[in-house]
Protein backbone atom coordinates (compact mmCIF):
# COMPACT_ATOMS: atom_id res chain seq x y z
CA UNK A 1 0.00 0.00 0.00
CA UNK A 2 2.89 2.10 0.95
CA UNK A 3 4.25 1.44 -2.78
CA UNK A 4 1.30 2.42 -4.23
CA UNK A 5 0.56 5.74 -2.31
CA UNK A 6 4.88 6.64 -3.52
CA UNK A 7 4.14 5.79 -7.16
CA UNK A 8 0.36 7.30 -7.07
CA UNK A 9 1.25 10.70 -6.14
CA UNK A 10 4.42 11.79 -8.43
CA UNK A 11 2.27 10.51 -11.41
CA UNK A 12 -0.58 12.24 -10.26
CA UNK A 13 1.57 15.54 -10.04
CA UNK A 14 3.03 15.14 -13.12
CA UNK A 15 -0.35 14.87 -14.95
CA UNK A 16 -1.08 18.16 -13.36
CA UNK A 17 1.99 19.50 -14.29
CA UNK A 18 1.82 18.52 -18.14
CA UNK A 19 -2.06 19.82 -17.31
CA UNK A 20 -1.24 23.32 -16.65
CA UNK A 21 1.36 23.68 -19.16
CA UNK A 22 -0.25 22.36 -22.13
CA UNK A 23 -3.33 24.99 -21.17
CA UNK A 24 -0.60 27.52 -21.24
CA UNK A 25 0.52 25.75 -24.70
CA UNK A 26 -2.89 27.04 -26.28
CA UNK A 27 -2.90 30.23 -25.33
CA UNK A 28 0.70 30.73 -26.48
CA UNK A 29 1.77 32.19 -29.56
CA UNK A 30 5.33 31.81 -30.83
CA UNK A 31 7.50 34.56 -31.27
CA UNK A 32 10.67 35.65 -33.34
CA UNK A 33 12.54 33.53 -31.29
CA UNK A 34 10.91 30.72 -31.55
CA UNK A 35 10.65 31.13 -34.98
CA UNK A 36 14.09 32.24 -36.07
CA UNK A 37 15.21 28.17 -34.46
CA UNK A 38 12.73 26.37 -36.06
CA UNK A 39 12.97 27.95 -39.48
CA UNK A 40 16.93 27.47 -39.10
CA UNK A 41 16.25 23.90 -38.17
CA UNK A 42 13.95 23.81 -41.20
CA UNK A 43 15.55 25.49 -44.28
CA UNK A 44 19.32 24.40 -43.73
CA UNK A 45 21.29 21.57 -43.76
CA UNK A 46 24.03 20.73 -41.46
CA UNK A 47 26.52 22.56 -43.42
CA UNK A 48 24.48 25.65 -43.39
CA UNK A 49 23.41 25.59 -39.86
CA UNK A 50 27.13 25.45 -38.36
CA UNK A 51 27.83 28.54 -40.44
CA UNK A 52 24.23 29.91 -39.44
CA UNK A 53 25.56 29.69 -35.48
CA UNK A 54 28.27 32.30 -35.65
CA UNK A 55 25.66 34.82 -36.11
CA UNK A 56 23.24 33.16 -33.64
CA UNK A 57 25.85 32.78 -30.52
CA UNK A 58 23.83 29.56 -29.62
CA UNK A 59 25.85 25.72 -29.38
CA UNK A 60 23.94 23.76 -31.86
CA UNK A 61 22.05 20.39 -29.76
CA UNK A 62 18.38 22.83 -29.85
CA UNK A 63 19.34 23.46 -33.41
CA UNK A 64 19.86 19.17 -33.73
CA UNK A 65 16.62 18.33 -32.39
CA UNK A 66 14.17 20.43 -34.00
CA UNK A 67 15.57 19.45 -37.21
CA UNK A 68 14.10 16.31 -37.97
CA UNK A 69 10.57 17.61 -36.93
CA UNK A 70 10.84 20.40 -38.77
CA UNK A 71 12.66 18.90 -42.19
CA UNK A 72 9.51 16.63 -41.72
CA UNK A 73 7.27 19.79 -42.06
CA UNK A 74 5.27 19.43 -38.50
CA UNK A 75 3.54 22.25 -37.46
CA UNK A 76 5.72 25.33 -35.91
CA UNK A 77 3.58 24.82 -32.52
CA UNK A 78 4.80 21.24 -32.17
CA UNK A 79 8.20 22.61 -30.69
CA UNK A 80 6.42 24.01 -27.92
CA UNK A 81 5.52 19.91 -26.75
CA UNK A 82 8.97 19.57 -27.37
CA UNK A 83 9.86 22.10 -24.81
CA UNK A 84 7.36 20.26 -22.82
CA UNK A 85 8.25 16.69 -22.98
CA UNK A 86 11.75 17.64 -22.04
CA UNK A 87 10.75 19.48 -18.80
CA UNK A 88 8.39 16.94 -18.39
CA UNK A 89 11.34 14.66 -17.73
CA UNK A 90 13.30 17.39 -15.35
CA UNK A 91 9.64 17.37 -13.93
CA UNK A 92 9.77 13.94 -12.82
CA UNK A 93 13.07 13.24 -11.75
CA UNK A 94 12.73 16.13 -9.41
CA UNK A 95 9.34 14.03 -7.84
CA UNK A 96 10.72 10.94 -7.66
CA UNK A 97 14.52 11.38 -7.21
CA UNK A 98 15.62 14.68 -5.78
CA UNK A 99 17.17 14.17 -2.30
CA UNK A 100 14.52 17.01 -1.20
CA UNK A 101 11.74 16.69 1.38
CA UNK A 102 7.92 16.14 -0.82
CA UNK A 103 6.98 19.39 -0.13
CA UNK A 104 9.82 21.58 -1.77
CA UNK A 105 10.02 19.06 -4.60
CA UNK A 106 6.42 20.25 -4.91
CA UNK A 107 7.18 23.65 -4.77
CA UNK A 108 9.89 23.75 -6.83
CA UNK A 109 8.32 22.26 -9.91
CA UNK A 110 5.12 24.05 -9.33
CA UNK A 111 7.33 27.12 -8.86
CA UNK A 112 7.95 29.66 -11.80
CA UNK A 113 11.49 27.94 -12.22
CA UNK A 114 9.52 24.85 -14.01
CA UNK A 115 6.22 26.11 -15.41
CA UNK A 116 5.31 28.23 -18.45
CA UNK A 117 9.16 30.05 -19.14
CA UNK A 118 10.62 26.39 -20.17
CA UNK A 119 7.99 24.33 -21.21
CA UNK A 120 5.81 27.17 -22.82
CA UNK A 121 8.16 29.66 -24.82
CA UNK A 122 10.34 26.94 -26.51
CA UNK A 123 13.71 28.11 -26.20
CA UNK A 124 16.62 25.43 -26.01
CA UNK A 125 16.86 26.51 -22.29
CA UNK A 126 14.42 23.45 -21.84
CA UNK A 127 17.64 21.19 -22.33
CA UNK A 128 18.96 22.49 -19.15
CA UNK A 129 16.65 21.25 -16.53
CA UNK A 130 16.89 17.53 -17.84
CA UNK A 131 20.11 17.58 -18.30
CA UNK A 132 21.14 18.80 -14.91
CA UNK A 133 18.73 16.44 -13.22
CA UNK A 134 20.34 13.30 -15.00
CA UNK A 135 23.68 14.60 -14.16
CA UNK A 136 22.66 14.72 -10.71
CA UNK A 137 21.93 11.00 -10.93
CA UNK A 138 25.06 9.85 -12.34
CA UNK A 139 27.40 12.94 -10.33
CA UNK A 140 27.40 9.92 -7.16
CA UNK A 141 28.43 6.75 -9.51
CA UNK A 142 30.73 9.27 -11.93
CA UNK A 143 33.72 7.07 -11.10
CA UNK A 144 32.20 3.62 -11.74
CA UNK A 145 30.16 4.82 -15.06
CA UNK A 146 32.37 7.32 -16.27
CA UNK A 147 30.52 7.32 -19.86
CA UNK A 148 27.02 8.54 -19.43
CA UNK A 149 28.17 11.17 -16.73
CA UNK A 150 30.85 12.34 -19.62
CA UNK A 151 28.55 12.37 -22.28
CA UNK A 152 25.90 14.23 -20.34
CA UNK A 153 28.16 16.80 -19.71
CA UNK A 154 29.42 16.77 -23.03
CA UNK A 155 25.84 17.34 -24.10
CA UNK A 156 25.41 20.39 -21.59
CA UNK A 157 27.92 22.05 -22.88
CA UNK A 158 25.96 22.04 -26.29
CA UNK A 159 22.61 23.38 -24.44
CA UNK A 160 23.41 27.14 -23.74
CA UNK A 161 26.86 29.46 -23.42
CA UNK A 162 25.99 30.22 -20.15
CA UNK A 163 26.34 26.39 -19.39
CA UNK A 164 30.27 26.45 -20.36
CA UNK A 165 31.27 27.54 -16.01
CA UNK A 166 29.09 24.62 -14.83
CA UNK A 167 30.20 22.19 -17.43
CA UNK A 168 33.52 23.25 -16.89
CA UNK A 169 33.88 23.49 -13.37
CA UNK A 170 32.46 19.61 -13.29
CA UNK A 171 34.71 18.39 -15.78
CA UNK A 172 38.11 20.15 -14.24
CA UNK A 173 37.06 18.75 -10.68
CA UNK A 174 36.32 15.51 -11.71
CA UNK A 175 39.45 15.31 -13.50
CA UNK A 176 41.56 15.96 -10.46
CA UNK A 177 39.88 12.69 -8.87
CA UNK A 178 40.89 10.74 -11.80
CA UNK A 179 44.63 12.61 -11.41
CA UNK A 180 44.56 11.31 -8.07
CA UNK A 181 44.16 7.74 -8.98
CA UNK A 182 46.51 7.47 -11.69
CA UNK A 183 49.30 6.58 -9.15
CA UNK A 184 47.33 3.27 -8.60
CA UNK A 185 47.15 1.95 -12.24
CA UNK A 186 43.61 1.30 -12.17
CA UNK A 187 42.38 0.46 -15.83
CA UNK A 188 39.10 2.03 -15.12
CA UNK A 189 40.91 4.95 -15.39
CA UNK A 190 41.38 5.32 -19.05
CA UNK A 191 37.89 5.16 -19.69
CA UNK A 192 37.43 7.76 -17.45
CA UNK A 193 39.64 9.87 -18.92
CA UNK A 194 38.36 9.37 -21.88
CA UNK A 195 34.49 10.47 -20.28
CA UNK A 196 36.31 13.77 -19.40
CA UNK A 197 38.07 13.99 -22.46
CA UNK A 198 34.78 13.87 -24.25
CA UNK A 199 33.43 17.15 -22.69
CA UNK A 200 37.06 18.61 -23.46
CA UNK A 201 36.12 17.82 -27.20
CA UNK A 202 32.63 19.02 -27.01
CA UNK A 203 34.22 22.46 -25.72
CA UNK A 204 36.40 23.27 -28.50
CA UNK A 205 33.51 22.40 -31.01
CA UNK A 206 31.66 24.81 -29.07
CA UNK A 207 34.30 27.44 -29.80
CA UNK A 208 34.64 26.51 -33.14
CA UNK A 209 31.08 26.77 -33.59
CA UNK A 210 31.00 29.95 -32.20
CA UNK A 211 33.79 31.57 -33.02
CA UNK A 212 33.71 34.89 -34.86
CA UNK A 213 30.66 35.68 -33.40
CA UNK A 214 31.34 38.82 -31.77
CA UNK A 215 32.39 40.40 -35.53
CA UNK A 216 29.13 38.94 -36.72
CA UNK A 217 26.49 39.21 -33.93
CA UNK A 218 25.34 42.82 -33.83
CA UNK A 219 23.69 41.72 -30.76
CA UNK A 220 26.94 41.41 -28.91
CA UNK A 221 29.09 44.12 -28.23
CA UNK A 222 31.59 43.44 -25.40
CA UNK A 223 33.04 46.54 -23.85
CA UNK A 224 34.98 46.33 -20.37
CA UNK A 225 35.39 49.33 -19.06
CA UNK A 226 38.55 50.98 -17.95
CA UNK A 227 38.59 51.11 -13.86
CA UNK A 228 38.11 48.01 -11.47
CA UNK A 229 35.46 50.01 -9.69
CA UNK A 230 33.47 50.42 -13.10
CA UNK A 231 33.73 46.79 -13.86
CA UNK A 232 32.54 45.59 -10.38
CA UNK A 233 29.67 48.34 -10.58
CA UNK A 234 28.85 47.08 -13.77
CA UNK A 235 28.62 43.64 -12.54
CA UNK A 236 27.20 44.15 -9.29
CA UNK A 237 23.76 45.98 -11.62
CA UNK A 238 23.75 43.13 -14.17
CA UNK A 239 23.90 40.39 -10.59
CA UNK A 240 20.70 42.94 -9.10
CA UNK A 241 19.03 42.90 -12.24
CA UNK A 242 19.20 38.64 -12.63
CA UNK A 243 18.18 38.08 -9.06
CA UNK A 244 15.27 40.21 -10.24
CA UNK A 245 14.34 38.77 -13.16
CA UNK A 246 14.69 35.35 -11.96
CA UNK A 247 11.80 35.82 -9.12
CA UNK A 248 9.96 37.89 -11.41
CA UNK A 249 10.28 40.60 -9.35
CA UNK A 250 12.26 44.46 -9.65
CA UNK A 251 15.12 44.63 -6.62
CA UNK A 252 15.65 48.13 -5.14
CA UNK A 253 19.07 49.16 -4.79
CA UNK A 254 18.54 50.02 -0.45
CA UNK A 255 17.34 45.94 -1.49
CA UNK A 256 20.08 44.79 -3.71
CA UNK A 257 22.82 45.68 -0.99
CA UNK A 258 20.84 43.25 1.87
CA UNK A 259 20.96 40.84 -0.76
CA UNK A 260 24.08 40.68 -1.32
CA UNK A 261 25.03 40.62 2.31
CA UNK A 262 22.51 37.66 2.23
CA UNK A 263 23.95 35.77 -0.73
CA UNK A 264 27.48 36.15 0.50
CA UNK A 265 26.74 34.46 3.73
CA UNK A 266 24.87 31.57 2.10
CA UNK A 267 27.65 31.20 -0.12
CA UNK A 268 30.04 31.03 3.26
CA UNK A 269 27.21 28.68 4.46
CA UNK A 270 27.67 26.41 2.09
CA UNK A 271 31.50 26.36 1.49
CA UNK A 272 31.65 24.82 4.97
CA UNK A 273 29.17 22.62 4.34
CA UNK A 274 30.63 21.00 1.21
CA UNK A 275 33.82 23.28 -0.47
CA UNK A 276 33.63 21.75 -4.00
CA UNK A 277 30.31 21.67 -5.03
CA UNK A 278 29.95 24.92 -3.53
CA UNK A 279 32.98 25.92 -5.52
CA UNK A 280 31.61 24.90 -8.97
CA UNK A 281 28.43 26.95 -7.81
CA UNK A 282 30.37 29.74 -7.79
CA UNK A 283 31.96 29.04 -10.93
CA UNK A 284 29.00 28.60 -12.21
CA UNK A 285 27.38 31.84 -11.30
CA UNK A 286 30.59 34.11 -12.26
CA UNK A 287 30.89 32.80 -15.59
CA UNK A 288 26.97 33.82 -16.20
CA UNK A 289 27.65 37.31 -14.35
CA UNK A 290 30.44 38.19 -16.55
CA UNK A 291 28.10 37.00 -19.52
CA UNK A 292 25.32 39.17 -18.18
CA UNK A 293 27.56 41.95 -17.60
CA UNK A 294 29.76 42.01 -20.87
CA UNK A 295 27.60 39.78 -23.12
CA UNK A 296 23.95 39.41 -23.44
CA UNK A 297 21.78 41.42 -20.84
CA UNK A 298 19.93 39.31 -18.43
CA UNK A 299 16.06 37.77 -19.25
CA UNK A 300 13.54 35.82 -17.01
CA UNK A 301 14.80 32.78 -18.88
CA UNK A 302 18.52 33.71 -18.61
CA UNK A 303 18.61 34.49 -14.59
CA UNK A 304 16.18 31.20 -14.16
CA UNK A 305 19.55 29.04 -15.07
CA UNK A 306 21.02 30.25 -12.04
CA UNK A 307 18.34 29.08 -9.69
CA UNK A 308 18.50 25.56 -11.84
CA UNK A 309 21.77 25.42 -11.29
CA UNK A 310 21.17 26.11 -7.18
CA UNK A 311 18.76 23.28 -7.30
CA UNK A 312 21.32 21.15 -9.48
CA UNK A 313 24.49 21.74 -6.13
CA UNK A 314 22.02 21.13 -3.13
CA UNK A 315 20.76 17.88 -5.17
CA UNK A 316 24.30 16.54 -5.48
CA UNK A 317 25.22 17.86 -1.71
CA UNK A 318 22.47 16.08 -0.35
CA UNK A 319 22.81 12.87 -2.34
CA UNK A 320 26.41 13.15 -0.67
CA UNK A 321 25.90 13.69 2.73
CA UNK A 322 23.26 10.79 2.86
CA UNK A 323 25.23 8.60 1.70
CA UNK A 324 28.34 9.87 4.16
CA UNK A 325 25.91 10.31 6.68
CA UNK A 326 26.03 7.16 8.42
CA UNK A 327 30.02 7.18 8.70
CA UNK A 328 29.73 10.93 10.25
CA UNK A 329 32.04 10.43 13.76
CA UNK A 330 30.00 12.73 15.89
CA UNK A 331 26.28 13.19 16.66
CA UNK A 332 26.74 17.33 15.93
CA UNK A 333 28.14 16.89 12.55
CA UNK A 334 25.09 14.73 11.90
CA UNK A 335 22.62 17.41 13.69
CA UNK A 336 24.82 20.24 11.58
CA UNK A 337 24.05 18.22 8.28
CA UNK A 338 20.94 17.92 9.45
CA UNK A 339 20.16 21.43 10.15
CA UNK A 340 21.99 22.94 6.95
CA UNK A 341 19.68 20.42 4.83
CA UNK A 342 16.73 21.80 6.75
CA UNK A 343 18.19 25.95 5.71
CA UNK A 344 18.85 25.06 2.25
CA UNK A 345 15.61 23.46 1.37
CA UNK A 346 13.75 26.29 3.11
CA UNK A 347 15.84 28.96 1.16
CA UNK A 348 15.12 26.85 -2.16
CA UNK A 349 11.34 27.06 -1.40
CA UNK A 350 11.18 30.43 -0.59
CA UNK A 351 12.28 31.24 -3.87
CA UNK A 352 9.79 28.91 -5.26
CA UNK A 353 7.26 30.62 -3.58
CA UNK A 354 8.55 34.06 -4.79
CA UNK A 355 8.94 32.99 -8.24
CA UNK A 356 5.32 31.89 -8.17
CA UNK A 357 4.10 35.41 -7.22
CA UNK A 358 6.24 37.12 -9.26
CA UNK A 359 5.65 35.40 -12.38
CA UNK A 360 1.91 35.13 -12.35
CA UNK A 361 2.11 38.56 -13.95
CA UNK A 362 3.37 37.23 -17.01
CA UNK A 363 1.24 33.97 -17.23
CA UNK A 364 -1.98 35.42 -17.06
CA UNK A 365 -1.43 38.50 -19.50
CA UNK A 366 -0.24 35.55 -22.15
CA UNK A 367 -3.34 33.58 -20.95
CA UNK A 368 -5.68 36.76 -22.02
CA UNK A 369 -3.39 38.67 -24.58
CA UNK A 370 -1.86 37.42 -27.68
CA UNK A 371 2.09 36.86 -27.20
CA UNK A 372 2.78 37.55 -31.01
CA UNK A 373 0.56 38.64 -33.37
CA UNK A 374 2.12 36.12 -35.73
CA UNK A 375 -0.10 33.26 -35.54
CA UNK A 376 -3.44 35.18 -36.26
CA UNK A 377 -2.28 37.21 -38.92
CA UNK A 378 -0.88 33.79 -40.43
CA UNK A 379 -4.37 32.49 -40.06
CA UNK A 380 -5.92 35.32 -41.86
CA UNK A 381 -3.39 35.20 -44.88
CA UNK A 382 -4.55 31.75 -45.42
CA UNK A 383 -7.90 32.30 -45.41
CA UNK A 384 -8.29 35.51 -46.78
CA UNK A 385 -5.61 36.54 -48.79
CA UNK A 386 -5.26 34.26 -52.66
CA UNK A 387 -2.83 31.75 -52.79
CA UNK A 388 -1.11 33.90 -55.92
CA UNK A 389 -1.47 37.15 -54.07
CA UNK A 390 1.76 39.14 -53.56
CA UNK A 391 2.81 39.70 -49.58
CA UNK A 392 5.41 41.99 -48.90
CA UNK A 393 6.92 42.67 -45.33
CA UNK A 394 7.92 46.40 -44.16
CA UNK A 395 10.51 44.46 -41.32
CA UNK A 396 11.93 41.72 -40.93
CA UNK A 397 10.89 41.45 -37.00
CA UNK A 398 6.85 41.00 -36.96
CA UNK A 399 7.32 38.55 -40.08
CA UNK A 400 9.31 35.67 -38.54
CA UNK A 401 6.60 34.11 -37.18
CA UNK A 402 4.19 34.61 -39.59
CA UNK A 403 6.89 32.99 -41.82
CA UNK A 404 6.85 30.01 -39.80
CA UNK A 405 2.94 29.39 -39.19
CA UNK A 406 2.47 29.75 -43.09
CA UNK A 407 5.15 28.24 -44.37
CA UNK A 408 3.59 27.70 -47.85
CA UNK A 409 3.03 31.55 -48.65
CA UNK A 410 6.14 33.95 -49.22
CA UNK A 411 6.43 37.11 -47.28
CA UNK A 412 8.91 39.29 -49.52
CA UNK A 413 11.02 41.49 -48.05
CA UNK A 414 11.86 44.86 -50.41
CA UNK A 415 15.08 45.57 -48.06
CA UNK A 416 17.12 42.11 -48.94
CA UNK A 417 15.31 41.75 -52.25
CA UNK A 418 14.47 37.95 -51.05
CA UNK A 419 11.59 36.23 -48.69
CA UNK A 420 11.61 36.34 -45.17
CA UNK A 421 12.52 33.16 -43.86
CA UNK A 422 15.09 33.94 -40.29
CA UNK A 423 17.34 36.66 -39.36
CA UNK A 424 21.23 36.81 -40.10
CA UNK A 425 22.05 39.56 -37.14
CA UNK A 426 24.68 41.59 -39.17
CA UNK A 427 24.71 44.97 -39.76
CA UNK A 428 23.15 45.04 -42.72
CA UNK A 429 19.56 43.75 -41.03
CA UNK A 430 19.48 47.14 -39.70
CA UNK A 431 19.39 49.21 -42.94
CA UNK A 432 16.19 50.88 -43.94
CA UNK A 433 14.92 52.33 -47.11
CA UNK A 434 12.55 54.98 -47.95
CA UNK A 435 8.75 53.78 -48.77
CA UNK A 436 9.32 54.92 -52.60
CA UNK A 437 12.47 52.91 -52.58
CA UNK A 438 10.05 49.97 -51.77
CA UNK A 439 7.52 50.37 -54.54
CA UNK A 440 9.90 50.58 -57.16
CA UNK A 441 12.23 47.84 -55.92
CA UNK A 442 8.54 45.79 -55.73
CA UNK A 443 7.78 47.20 -59.47
CA UNK A 444 11.91 46.15 -60.36
CA UNK A 445 10.66 42.27 -59.30
CA UNK A 446 6.96 42.11 -59.93
CA UNK A 447 6.82 44.52 -63.20
CA UNK A 448 3.20 42.49 -63.92
CA UNK A 449 1.80 43.28 -60.31
CA UNK A 450 -0.72 46.00 -59.50
CA UNK A 451 -1.66 45.55 -56.04
CA UNK A 452 0.01 44.22 -53.11
CA UNK A 453 -0.87 43.52 -49.86
CA UNK A 454 1.69 45.07 -46.96
CA UNK A 455 2.41 43.15 -44.03
CA UNK A 456 4.07 46.00 -41.09
CA UNK A 457 4.55 45.83 -37.46
CA UNK A 458 6.01 47.34 -34.03
CA UNK A 459 9.37 47.61 -35.91
CA UNK A 460 9.75 48.68 -39.49
CA UNK A 461 12.91 49.22 -41.61
CA UNK A 462 10.72 51.41 -44.81
CA UNK A 463 11.03 55.12 -43.81
CA UNK A 464 8.12 57.31 -44.15
CA UNK A 465 5.94 54.15 -43.98
CA UNK A 466 3.35 55.98 -41.12
CA UNK A 467 2.91 58.73 -43.85
CA UNK A 468 2.13 56.92 -46.66
CA UNK A 469 -0.24 54.78 -44.74
CA UNK A 470 -1.84 57.82 -42.96
CA UNK A 471 -5.14 57.38 -45.14
CA UNK A 472 -5.20 53.70 -45.35
CA UNK A 473 -7.19 51.36 -43.31
CA UNK A 474 -5.45 48.16 -42.17
CA UNK A 475 -7.55 44.85 -43.47
CA UNK A 476 -6.34 42.84 -40.54
CA UNK A 477 -5.04 44.69 -37.57
CA UNK A 478 -3.49 42.82 -34.22
CA UNK A 479 -0.91 43.88 -31.13
CA UNK A 480 0.86 41.42 -28.96
CA UNK A 481 2.16 41.37 -25.68
CA UNK A 482 5.36 41.87 -27.45
CA UNK A 483 4.55 45.42 -29.19
CA UNK A 484 7.27 44.39 -32.20
CA UNK A 485 5.21 41.19 -32.71
CA UNK A 486 1.96 43.59 -33.17
CA UNK A 487 0.80 43.08 -36.94
CA UNK A 488 -1.59 45.45 -39.21
CA UNK A 489 -2.08 43.96 -43.11
CA UNK A 490 -2.71 46.90 -45.31
CA UNK A 491 -3.93 46.11 -49.10
CA UNK A 492 -2.10 48.84 -51.51
CA UNK A 493 -3.86 48.75 -54.63
CA UNK A 494 -2.98 50.67 -57.91
CA UNK A 495 0.51 52.04 -57.05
Amino acid sequence: MEKTKKRFWPILLLAVYLAVNMALILHHENWRDEAQAWQIAGLLDLKGLFAQLKYEGHPCLWYLILMPFAKLHAPFGSMNGISLVLMAVAAWLVLTRAPFSMPVRVLTVFSGFFLYYYPVISRSYALVPPLLALLALCYPRRMEKPLPYGILLALLTQTHIYMLGLSAALSFFWLLEILREIPLKKPENRVRLCAVFLNLASGLFLIWELFGSTDRNTGVNIHISSTLSSNLHRMSVASQWASGFAVGGGISDETWKILVFVIALCFLLLLLWSWKETLILAAAVSSQVLMFTYVYLPSEQKAMLLVHELIFILWLILEKKKASGEREETDWRRKGNRAAAVGFQALLAVLCLLSVDGHRGAMESDWKEPYSAGKDAAAYIEKEIPQEALLVTAGDVPAYAVAAYAPDRTLWYPLTEAPITFSVWNESREETIGYEEMLERIRSHYPEVQSFWLLTGGQNNIEGLEEALADTVPVFRKDALISEESVRIYDISGF
